[in-house]
């Protein structure tokens, strides 16, 4: 009769041994991080910036980009004229 009632608390107490610190013991690490966090949040936007400068700059040196900027330019600068020519 010991044996069976000493198995299973044997088993409730290994699982609870595995199962890792408890959530008092684990806080100190949860503030550590939650300190940490501001910098890696600055880390990451730094990150973002970069990539997004680096597309914008490689968006810029296509040539079809480069071409269309130029014709919407151009036909802006002509209906510009125009509308000056038709109201001066």
């Amino acid at each position: 009769m010991r044996l069976f009632i000493a198995f299973p608390v044997l088993i409730v107490v290994v699982a609870m041994a595995l199962e890792g610190p408890a959530p008092a013991q684990a806080a100190p690490e949860l503030s550590s991080t939650l300190e940490s966090l501001p910098g890696k949040l600055k880390e990451f936007g730094n990150t973002l910036e970069d990539k997004a400068r680096e597309a914008v700059e490689y968006i810029k040196q296509k040539e079809l980009v480069s071409k269309t900027r130029t014709w919407f330019s151009e036909t802006f600068g002509k209906i510009k004229e125009k509308v000056k020519n038709t109201f001066a």
